[in-house]
């Protein structure tokens, strides 16, 4: 496990970058936090950092998928599972097995346990903000 603290937004982006050079083409990234702990923030610098416009880059709450185009690669699949209930069945409807196991990397907000089934493996990142505010970025691979 690599754990990130980060006091500022400039070290959040770092941290950011420095997790996107880690991953695979493929990848499938969990964030995990409460409201407001910064995944969205975090995924605008990963995929900054990967070649995607970050004033592209936007909580897909409500849209709950979004892709970012990247110039001769795959696109990244923004997925955010909040609104999503635990029905496979809506999920089949939206095209989640398929996003997941398709190309590009795959970072999703509010993952369900069950999604796991639909990959070969993922990244979990949890995020938590400090009493002081600051963020803690705990990176683990599974």
């Amino acid at each position: 496990m690599t754990t990130y603290r980060c006091a500022t937004e400039a070290e959040t982006q770092a941290a950011g970058r420095e997790i996107a050079r880690t991953l695979t083409p493929d990848a499938v990234v969990h964030l995990i936090g409460d409201l407001g702990a910064g995944k969205t923030f975090l995924v605008r610098a990963i995929a900054a950092e990967l070649g995607a416009n970050p004033n592209e880059v936007a909580s897909p709450s409500f849209a709950i998928v979004h892709e970012y185009p990247i110039a001769g690669r795959a696109p990244i699949v923004h997925i955010d599972g909040y609104r999503l209930s635990e029905n496979r069945r809506e999920w089949m409807e939206i095209g989640i097995p398929e996003l997941l196991q398709g190309p590009g990397v795959k970072l999703i907000e509010w993952p369900k346990r069950d999604f796991a089934e639909f990959e070969d493996s993922h990244v979990e990142i949890n995020i938590r903000v400090d009493d002081d505010g600051s963020r803690l970025i705990d990176l683990h691979a599974s």
